[in-house]
């Protein structure tokens, strides 16, 4: 993937990481097991001094960090937003927010490239 703006490289983990098995990812049971610090967990103190290396891939989204641990709130909501838009047949861009419009552009492509890669479209 390449280089993003800001919480847009953020945005399109999300979307991937929502498709992706979430077994493995169970805060507590990496803890126990004590992959935090491999997986360089962003909710981990230090972590950010723990070599690069990539922990997650799915369909040219990269995390070098525990990838849920770097999803925020906010991706997570556009996610929402976005689907509840789609299900309602889309609607007017005028009347949304750039942020929105934006992030939903960026979501449209995700969604159609994985699509295309799972043979919907």
């Amino acid at each position: 993937m390449r280089a993003e703006r800001g919480g847009t490289k953020k945005l399109i983990l999300a979307f991937h990481f929502q498709f992706a098995d979430q077994a493995g990812w169970k805060c507590e049971e990496c803890r126990r097991s004590g992959l935090e610090e491999k997986r360089r967990c962003a909710l981990r103190p230090g972590a950010e001094q723990q070599p690069n290396r990539v922990v997650w891939v799915r369909n040219g989204a990269v995390a070098e960090r525990c990838p849920k641990s770097l999803i925020t709130g906010e991706s997570l909501a556009l996610i929402e937003a976005y689907c509840a838009w789609k299900l309602n047949g889309g609607g007017d861009y005028r009347d949304m927010s750039a942020r929105e419009v934006e992030a939903f552009w960026v979501l449209e492509q995700e969604l159609r490239k994985e699509m295309e890669r799972r043979g919907d479209e």
